[in-house]
């Protein structure tokens, strides 16, 4: 039986279609974002050049959340269900390895190297430190609070976390892999924020939403050295890449109070709009996106200016947003949108570009200058 013509252009057609996506090359990471969907087992690949989607990762599972390694070809994800990471060779396009953690990874942050990840839970608690590039777990603390992101110093020897049970901020030690706990208020069961800190590592930042204060603990005397009242929702604090300012957020009233991290001086004290609590800065700390995980309204703000260049809604409600390493770009990632958004912070200008079938659960890039989260 002779195959019909229609028969060999399909077969003809899927095979160049393997061979075209086997040859593109997704082993750069500092030129690529990462966009898992919420709820289907698939990654995609953007070249933030050609800005378009170059290539599909299918998983064996959802992702939960995923980073990418800024100086290998690692992606790193996991799954909350089965408690599991997944280190993913983007050179070769394979599974590299699979490692179940003793604890349920709902939140992972990458050190300042792009060399270790901290995994913690936030409802049962315990902490895994874990080598992004070995695929090991170097240590383990299974007796440890519930807490969200923890906060790596730039010394790469202390990590922070918010124990809000207890009301304090804690320190692990990884030389003797030990916890030290500093007390912020005199009570426990408050709800804090996940630390930041300055860009020199001299002060770290929490917000309590239960008070409506941030507090600034000095990282060496480990004593509070200022707090500010900022309202009744705060946000978590951001610090921006040059290591001037540092800002604050009220989500229930649009306060936005933005200080300067030297003499902690107040510099901006602004109404903007309500639920800001994603803020990336372009170059020289000057052009910010302001934008929120619980409406898609945005707001780009001129730091010299003090004011708002640009404002209006995404076609979506965010679920996070990273700045590119060189200031000149930010990129959001949508809950409820099957797209990523390019916004050109310097010329107030947004594109989109179509990814993933429904909405994003995760999102990285290869390198941003959100550095102090």
């Amino acid at each position: 039986m002779r195959n019909s013509p229609l028969f060999l252009l399909l077969v003809t057609g899927y095979v160049w279609a393997a061979s075209a996506s086997a040859a593109v090359d997704i082993s750069n990471p500092l030129r690529l974002m990462f966009v898992a969907d919420g709820s289907e087992p698939i990654i995609d690949v953007i070249d933030l050049r050609e800005e378009e989607v170059i290539f599909r990762i299918e998983t064996d599972y959802k992702v939960d959340d995923l980073v990418a390694t800024p100086h290998a070809p690692v992606l790193v994800y996991t799954n909350i269900e089965q408690r599991l990471v997944t280190l993913y060779d983007l050179k070769n396009k394979l599974v590299a390895k699979r490692v179940k953690l003793p604890i349920v990874p709902r939140h992972m942050v990458m050190d300042t190297t792009g060399s270790k990840i901290g995994f913690t839970d936030s409802h049962d608690g315990g902490f895994v430190l874990f080598s992004a590039y070995a695929g090991t777990i170097l240590f383990s603390l299974e007796d440890f609070p519930p807490t969200t992101d923890v906060l790596f110093d730039p010394n790469e020897i202390d990590i922070y976390y918010s124990n809000s049970k207890a009301g304090t901020v804690g320190l692990i030690d990884t030389n003797v892999r030990k916890t030290i706990e500093i007390s912020l208020t005199e009570g426990g069961d408050q709800q804090f924020s996940s630390p930041s800190r300055s860009l020199d590592g001299r002060y770290v930042y929490v917000a309590n939403e239960t008070s409506g204060e941030v507090y600034s603990l000095n990282a060496f005397s480990k004593v509070i050295y200022r707090s500010f009242e900022v309202g009744e929702d705060p946000a978590r604090p951001y610090t921006t890449p040059e290591g001037v300012f540092l800002y604050m957020m009220d989500k229930a009233t649009g306060r936005f109070l933005s200080v300067e991290q030297n003499r902690f001086e107040q510099y901006v004290d602004q109404i903007i709009g309500e639920g800001i609590d994603l803020v990336t800065v372009g170059r020289f700390d000057r052009m910010n996106l302001l934008a929120s995980t619980e409406n898609p309204d945005f707001y780009i703000y001129d730091n010299i200016q003090k004011s708002v260049v640009r404002s209006g809604e995404f076609n979506h409600v965010p679920l996070d947003a990273l700045g590119s390493a060189d200031g000149r770009t930010a990129y959001v990632a949508f809950q409820d949108g099957a797209e990523v958004a390019v916004i050109d912070l310097e010329n107030q200008e947004i594109r989109y570009i179509p990814a993933v079938y429904s909405g994003a659960g995760a999102f990285s890039i290869g390198l941003s200058n959100n550095v102090c989260h």
